[in-house]
């Protein structure tokens, strides 16, 4: 299955205001998959040169069918459920989206998880 983040997330007061991104259920197993829940982090890198290591922001955010369902067709995610953050992010500098999608098949009751990154840039 193939899912992405939208290539520009806007920010917010220093962070990423609900990520978001497509997804490509043609490469679901056959069966009745219903998204649950999708966890989106964003990292960005704290040194601009090479060599530096630096700490830099970070965030957490997420979405559960349990608060707010998913209607088909089951195309895109928001994670519009904010968690932690760790530093302010900086406009215009690339940074690193990382998620993980987990499926139920009700036919079954059996659970699938996918996970992708892209590079992302935020403004």
């Amino acid at each position: 299955m193939a899912a992405n983040w939208d290539p520009i997330q806007t920010l917010n007061s220093g962070r990423v205001e609900w990520p978001k991104g497509d997804i490509d259920i043609t490469d679901l197993p056959a069966g009745n998959f219903v998204p649950r829940w999708v966890d989106a982090w964003v990292v960005q890198g704290g040194g601009m040169g090479a060599g530096q290591v630096l700490e830099g922001p970070s965030q957490s955010t997420s979405h559960s069918s349990y608060w707010s369902p998913w209607t088909p067709p089951y195309n895109r995610w928001t994670a519009d459920t904010a968690g932690w953050v760790l530093g302010t992010f900086q406009a215009g500098q690339p940074a690193l989206g990382i998620s993980v999608l987990a499926w139920r098949d009700r036919n079954t009751g059996t659970n699938l998880y996918e996970w992708w990154f892209d590079f992302i840039v935020l403004q």
